[in-house]
């Protein structure tokens, strides 16, 4: 069993299929066939079993794919590693961000410490709070910056700063004159809400949880963006971060609503795995952003 096969076998249980494997590493169907059966054979077991014209692991397969992904993560880590030592401003970040922190504060941190570590490669990616968990349990990331609760014993958080989430309304809405509601009122507005696995999402609706209050979802919209304009163009109305609404309470687009008695308060923090090695470039990473240079 070499790293060859583990990598080629994890890419066919990745893809599902032999012929989508083979297409991703440049290969013929037959060779990817072969490494898999001289695999099999090397171990004596069966690691997949087709039903169906589809490829399904076989409990062997679902093991030794779990010890291939921490073989190869390893791997990885070992190479960056003497990356980082070879030169401390040369190395390899992989960053994910949950959406309101991916779209309107991490660029800009981004931007800065690259500045200063030039030659470092960063790779980046947005996705809900549910997302980011998931790739940071899967090594897919290093590091997460999420603004939703995260719920796995294997990750360590880190509070990060402070957000608050605000209500807001369009200018020609029945409430932009009150700017002050009373909690009750929110349970017959209609409301236009990220969807599941948001931590904007989740923080908003344990807030409502806690007060007893109920609400109505008109629409659900995964994008923070459309949420602004279908709000400004008085569908519904909004609970939305500080941070995405900024520049639009600046111009007077959207109001900000107060609650009577009610603040939707959240902490963006800092999350990676338990078990995460601190490479020099992670290091000087998490340094920078606890430095407070943003």
């Amino acid at each position: 069993m070499n790293l060859r096969q583990l990598k080629i076998f994890l890419t066919v249980c990745q893809e599902g299929s032999m012929s989508k494997a083979a297409k991703k590493l440049y290969m013929t169907q037959p060779s990817i066939s072969q490494t898999i059966g001289e695999l099999e054979q090397e171990l004596n077991i069966k690691l997949f079993e087709r039903i169906n014209k589809h490829l399904y692991l076989t409990y062997p397969g679902e093991i030794l794919r779990e010890y291939s992904k921490r073989i190869i993560s390893l791997l990885e880590e070992a190479e960056n590693t003497l990356l980082d030592i070879s030169n401390l401003k040369t190395g390899k970040l992989r960053v994910g961000a949950s959406t309101t922190i991916g779209t309107y504060l991490i660029p800009k941190i981004l931007s800065e410490f690259r500045k200063k570590y030039e030659n470092t490669s960063i790779f980046f990616n947005i996705d809900n709070t549910a997302v980011i968990e998931k790739q940071i349990l899967e090594n897919s990331i290093d590091i997460g910056i999420v603004e939703g609760p995260i719920h796995s014993q294997d990750i360590i958080i880190e509070p990060f700063i402070e957000d608050e989430l605000y209500l807001v309304c369009s200018k020609g809405h029945r409430w932009a004159l009150k700017k002050v509601i009373e909690p009750w009122e929110i349970e017959e507005e209609e409301l236009i809400i990220r969807e599941k696995g948001s931590g904007t999402r989740e923080v908003f609706e344990t807030i409502m949880s806690a007060n007893n209050l109920k609400y109505h979802i008109k629409h659900v919209l995964n994008n923070t963006e459309a949420i602004k304009k279908a709000v400004e163009l008085n569908m519904g109305v909004s609970v939305l971060s500080k941070l995405a609404v900024s520049e639009e309470l600046k111009k007077g687009t959207l109001v900000k609503i107060e609650i009577e008695g009610i603040k939707f308060k959240r902490m963006f923090n800092i999350i990676y795995h338990k078990d995460k090695y601190f490479s020099p470039t992670f290091k000087a990473f998490m340094e920078y952003l606890k430095s407070g240079r943003r």
